[in-house]
C-alpha cells in the first residue's frame, strides 16, 4: 500500500509562513511561543474531546479526559513550558551524543567533519537549556525561519 501526501501551493504556503511565525516566536520569546503552543494544544483539546461526544451524543471517558487535558493547558501552560524546555534539553544532549558518535564511528567518513560540528552544536543547546540559556530555542527558531523561507521559495519556483 502506497502512500501518497499531496499538498499544494496554498497549503505549503500557510504553512510556510507559520513556520516563519513561530521561528520569530522562538528567537524573539522563547516563553511566549511555548505558552501560546500549550494554549492552542489546549483548545484544540477541548474541541477533540467534545466534538466525538455531541456527534455520538454520549460522554465517554476519553473526551473527558481530553477536555480536562485542554482546561489545564489553558490554565497553567508555564507549566508544561517548563517541563517541555526539560525535555528538549535532555533530548538535544542524547541526540547531540549519538550524533558525534555516529559521525566519528562511520567507517566511510563522508561528512564524518560537518557531522561531528553539527553533533557538537546540539549537545552545547541541549547543555545550555540546563544553564537558563535560550540558544537551542533561537537556534530553533532561525532553522524554521530559514525552512519557511526556503519552503516558500520552492513553492513559488513550482508554479
Amino acid at each position: 500500500m502506497e502512500v501518497i501526501v499531496y499538498q499544494d501551493k496554498t497549503t505549503a504556503m500557510i504553512y510556510s509562513v507559520l513556520m516563519i511565525i513561530v521561528g520569530l516566536l522562538f528567537v524573539l520569546n522563547k516563553d511566549l511561543a511555548l505558552s501560546w503552543g500549550f494554549i492552542i494544544a489546549g483548545v484544540f483539546l477541548i474541541i477533540a474531546g467534545i466534538i466525538p461526544m455531541i456527534m455520538a451524543k454520549s460522554i465517554d471517558l476519553m473526551g473527558l479526559l481530553m477536555i480536562v487535558l485542554g482546561i489545564i493547558l489553558i490554565a497553567v501552560p508555564q507549566l508544561f513550558a517548563g517541563i517541555t524546555v526539560l525535555l528538549i534539553g535532555i533530548v538535544a544532549i542524547l541526540l547531540g551524543v549519538i550524533w558525534i558518535y555516529g559521525s566519528a564511528t562511520n567507517p566511510d567518513g563522508k561528512g564524518r567533519t560537518i557531522g561531528i560540528i553539527v553533533g557538537i552544536v546540539i549537545l552545547v543547546a541541549g547543555i545550555a537549556t540546563f544553564l537558563g540559556n535560550d540558544f537551542v530555542f533561537i537556534v530553533f527558531g532561525i532553522l524554521l525561519i530559514i525552512a519557511g523561507i526556503m519552503n516558500i521559495t520552492g513553492a513559488s519556483r513550482s508554479s
